[in-house]
């Protein structure tokens, strides 16, 4: 599986969390969200052994995910964007008094569902589909 692990969140508090195996990436998440400095837009990727995460934050929320070091970038940011779009359309303006796992219940069920689609469905990597597409 590429994507192993993910979260969404507004500063450093966890809304919605998923992890589809047992690392210390809840750990070191956490870590990132304590030090992404200031409150701007961004897309950065940081790496800790053989892992890289991804990160995205728009209007104050954060998605973050852990992917294994041969994912790439197109993939992972694919995926948070598609989460990031996703909640912002399920809770709307909910995220900015949300209590901490507040949306878990619920959302961490989606945040499964494409984790696996986007590590395992060839149709995930727009790039490839429409190259294959060009091709025929």
């Amino acid at each position: 599986m590429t994507i192993l692990y993910t979260l969404v969140a507004r500063g450093s508090v966890v809304l919605a969390e998923f992890s589809a195996t047992s690392t210390n990436g809840s750990t070191i998440a956490r870590q990132i969200l304590d030090k992404i400095p200031g409150k701007n837009d961004m897309n950065v990727s940081y790496s800790q052994d053989r892992y890289i995460f991804h990160v995205k934050r728009t209007d104050g929320l954060t998605v973050l995910c852990m992917a294994d070091d041969v994912a790439g970038r197109r993939i992972p940011f694919s995926f948070l964007e598609d989460i990031h779009q996703r909640f912002v359309r399920t809770y709307g303006r909910a995220v900015l008094s949300a209590q901490a796992y507040g949306m878990n219940d619920e959302f961490s069920r989606v945040l499964s569902q494409q984790m696996e689609y986007y590590s395992n469905d060839p149709n995930a990597d727009r790039m490839n589909r429409l190259k294959g597409e060009m091709s025929q």
